[in-house]
């Protein structure tokens, strides 16, 4: 048996993060009672040698993180039924395999992150006429040079805001409201609880990279006049809670059940 490991990528940083998410669901996928099966995760992560035995990751970042990626999936599928050929751009994309997951053979997407990262994906993903890969910043706001304009576009930003300043995100926010006619955006917001306990977090606390930034609520976002308008949001920790007898119990304290969201924005 290779021998595994908590960092096969020998990245630093933010980018090194990209471990936690696809650990995550490798992890859940091979549990019995797991909420998904994402098959190529588990492939990633072997192919990786990346530790992905019971009990590597904390419990509650395995079915979390998991939770979180069906709720991303419930938002790009929704889109994607209303505009079949639309636009679909994921920041921050680390080793994300929705796309193999939801393509529908009309779509157009485009997997954005930095050139370190996208260097490691190019192992296990290849790119075609409709399956894009950018290698920037997604706070460098010449990606959207790349993006056509002819069709609904859709970002999600999954595992990514946390790790940035306020003013950052919402100079992002102005510049797609402004750059596209018809956008959607579905982002990953913590609480800011968790923002001021970023060392009590069970898989953040062994990074170095910190969080910065974090809400209460999705509304918010409105009286930052960057051109979206609030639509809804998720509490994806509350809608785990039926995994087991522990998130039963921790999602009795509101601080826990409302600790991280997925809200959905539009262009007004």
């Amino acid at each position: 048996m290779s021998k595994v490991s908590k960092n096969p990528t020998n990245l630093a940083g933010v980018p090194a993060t990209l471990l936690i998410p696809l650990r995550a669901r490798a992890l859940e996928s091979l549990d019995p009672k797991g909420i998904i099966k994402d098959n190529r995760s588990v492939e990633i992560a072997n192919l990786l040698s990346c530790d992905i035995r019971p009990g590597s990751e904390s419990f509650f970042t395995q079915v979390g993180t998991s939770q979180r990626t069906i709720v991303f999936d419930d938002y790009t599928k929704d889109f994607l039924a209303r505009n079949p050929e639309g636009t679909i751009i994921n920041l921050a994309c680390g080793l994300d395999t929705r796309f193999e997951r939801l393509d529908n053979g009309l779509v157009r997407w485009f997997e954005l992150d930095l050139p370190e990262v996208i260097e490691i994906r190019r192992r296990f993903f290849k790119e075609t006429e409709r399956y894009k890969f950018i290698e920037k910043s997604a706070f460098d706001f010449t990606w959207l040079d790349d993006i056509p304009k002819d069709q609904p576009v859709f970002i999600s930003a999954e595992g990514l805001f946390c790790y940035f300043k306020e003013d950052q995100i919402k100079d992002l926010f102005t510049v797609t409201a402004k750059r596209f006619e018809n956008v959607e955006f579905a982002f990953e917001a913590m609480s800011p609880w968790v923002v001021n306990n970023t060392d009590k977090h069970p898989s953040m606390k062994k990074q170095t990279a910190r969080f910065k930034w974090g809400i209460d609520s999705g509304k918010e976002i409105d009286a930052w006049n960057t051109g979206f308008r609030f639509v809804s949001e998720r509490f994806y920790m509350e809608e785990c809670r039926k995994r087991s007898l522990s998130l039963r119990i921790m999602n009795l304290l509101p601080f826990f059940r409302k600790c991280s969201k997925i809200i959905l924005m539009k262009k007004q």
